[in-house]
């Protein structure tokens, strides 16, 4: 009967105290072809060296002196390392209440004494066959293939048993996708996970590479290469001599990394962030490595940084002050330290507040004021921003409930729906929900979503549009002309207005290439029908470019910062009273 070569390589162990029995065993498998094979005929150590040598399968008499096997399989099943290795238990008896004994202490087989070898091959054969399943769905990401986050702590800590009182070092390496949880957001899990796959088949080919292999990795790189979870992956270095064979493998990986990777003949740059810790100094526990590594790499996606960084006490710190800080995100949620403010959008030419636009902003009670360029991405990963979404929009509708009631018309709100926001199982329900508790007026309420994310899974976008559009609320393309424009699609948008990034408007009216993206938007925005924002405006002669240009609404601090409602109620009433007088 043939054997694959995977279950050829499989570690059979064997206790029995007859040595006689042993070694006819050792005969028959290696004639079959099993490379590794272990015989104890000393039970009372076996427990010991089993857990040691983690077997792939273990053939296990029954009656023995000093501990029998129904005490080893007890004891085996006690503990965690071995608790699902699979036992065939070796037997001469043939009655029930032995065999359900055994069945009871988790007996994974039986087979009879003397030991049939056709039957021998076939029960090894199943059972390794059934162990390799097990192992594929305990130990391998089912998306990429590669070891999971437990086979690679395994290799690890036994990278580290070995690596123990010899010279040398070993380096953990964790990688952080950067802009991965964006394009997941906009583009959706399908996009992701295909992603997932390119990144993992391109990580494998650099490991691969026999340079890198030479500076610490492996001849097989899925046994080095392991996949996290989510947007982590980690690669074990065993074998290198210095610090700068580390820094060599992460130049690499950085590097092999500046192409894009096509996904439905789309184009996605991923930056990768690598942290790196070193064994033996900065630990010798595989959690330890591992988490300092992570933290390592989290101090260069929070700095918006790509490359590679070695674990230091200033990663330690800022991973705990960022963990801290989440803690005190979901507090913040019901204890009021969330408010919003509003910048104005004003009509450059009547110099009229036509908008504002609501700004999430938190004071934590004791830090004070913190950045929402710090707070939004760590409220995204702790997968509270639907929860948020939803509080400003509720808060955003009630102002313009207050504000109508003091006399403010035909101003429209606007408020900034994030990815997971729109793609959230019932965000139309939401919407719908929020305007009747707060008797809001649909018309006077602006849902901005950004480029990207209207680009993706047009079909699914274009129908929440159009149903929001229905409710009688407007909707508007933010940062547009930063992502991955599509006229072609853009045209049948159910949309009423598209802002000017800041990026295109800081340069004016000098910068020739602002100047014709510029223009070019709002030709297009006015032959479609849309409405035009400028974002980031600040000075005098960008206002009078724009409004040469045709821009219906100006937003930025030439005109005036975020304000609390009460001075953008005093700001609207001052220029209106200057129409007034004019």
């Amino acid at each position: 009967m043939a054997v694959s070569s995977n279950l050829q390589n499989s570690l059979i162990m064997m206790v029995d105290d007859e040595p006689i029995m042993i070694e006819l065993i050792r005969i028959f498998l290696e004639e079959n072809g099993y490379q590794h094979f272990e015989g104890l005929s000393d039970s009372t150590t076996a427990v010991a060296e089993v857990t040691a040598a983690q077997p792939d399968i273990l053939l296990l008499d029954l009656v023995m002196p000093g501990v029998n096997g129904f005490e080893v399989l007890e004891q085996l099943r006690a503990d965690e390392k071995t608790k699902h290795l699979p036992v065939i238990v070796l037997t001469s008896s043939s009655d029930a209440e032995t065999k359900l004994k055994a069945l009871e202490l988790g007996a994974t087989d039986f087979l009879a004494k003397p030991v049939d070898q056709s039957e021998l091959a076939l029960r090894l054969r199943n059972s390794l066959t059934f162990k390799a399943y097990q192992d594929q769905l305990t130990y391998y990401d089912a998306l990429t293939g590669l070891p999971n986050k437990k086979l690679c702590l395994e290799r690890l800590s036994k990278a580290l048993t070995s690596f123990k009182g010899r010279h040398g070092f070993l380096s953990v390496l964790n990688i952080r996708l950067g802009q991965f949880r964006k394009i997941t957001e906009s583009y959706g899990p399908k996009v992701g996970e295909t992603l997932l796959k390119s990144v993992s088949d391109r990580l494998l080919e650099c490991v691969r590479s026999s340079d890198v292999v030479s500076h610490g990795g492996d001849s097989d790189p899925t046994r080095v290469t392991a996949h996290l979870g989510g947007d982590e992956f980690s690669i074990l270095l065993t074998r290198i001599e210095n610090n700068g064979d580390a820094s060599y493998v992460g130049e690499r990986l950085v590097k092999a990394f500046e192409k894009p990777l096509t996904v439905n003949g789309q184009d996605f740059f991923i930056p990768l962030s690598i942290g790196i810790s070193i064994f033996p100094g900065d630990g010798d526990q595989p959690e330890i490595l591992l988490s300092k590594a992570s933290s390592s790499a989290d101090l260069l996606i929070d700095n918006q940084e790509s490359g590679y960084q070695f674990y230091s006490d200033e990663a330690n710190k800022h991973l705990k002050e960022k963990l801290e800080l989440q803690q005190d995100l979901r507090k913040a949620l019901g204890n009021g330290q969330f408010h919003l403010v509003y910048q104005p959008q004003v009509d450059g030419i009547a110099k009229r507040v036509c908008g504002a636009e609501a700004l999430l902003r938190w004071t934590h009670p004791e830090k004070g004021f913190v950045s929402p360029a710090v707070f939004i991405p760590l409220a995204e990963e702790s997968g509270l921003m639907v929860e948020i979404g939803t509080c400003v929009l509720r808060e955003a509708c009630k102002q313009s409930v207050i504000w109508k009631s003091q006399g403010v018309e035909k101003l429209t709100i606007s408020v900034n729906i994030s990815g997971k926001q729109f793609r959230s199982e019932d965000f139309l329900g939401t919407v719908k929900s929020v305007l009747a508790e707060t008797q809001a007026v649909p018309e006077m309420i602006m849902l901005e979503i950004t480029e990207s994310l209207a680009m993706s899974d047009v079909d699914k976008t274009v129908e929440l549009l159009a149903d929001l559009r229905a409710l009688g609320l407007e909707v508007s393309v933010d940062d547009f002309g930063t992502g991955y424009s599509s006229l072609s699609y853009l045209k049948d948008f159910p949309i009423d207005e598209l802002k000017i990034d800041k990026a295109f408007v800081d340069g004016l009216p000098n910068n020739k290439g602002d100047q014709a993206i510029a223009s070019a938007i709002v030709t297009m925005a006015k032959k479609l029908g849309y409405k035009i924002v400028a974002e980031g405006v600040e000075e005098l002669p960008q206002v009078d470019y724009l409004n040469a240009l045709g821009c219906d609404l100006i937003q930025g601090y030439y005109f005036s910062k975020p304000l609390q409602p009460d001075d953008f109620l005093k700001y609207y009433f001052e220029l209106e009273s200057n129409q007034e007088i004019a």
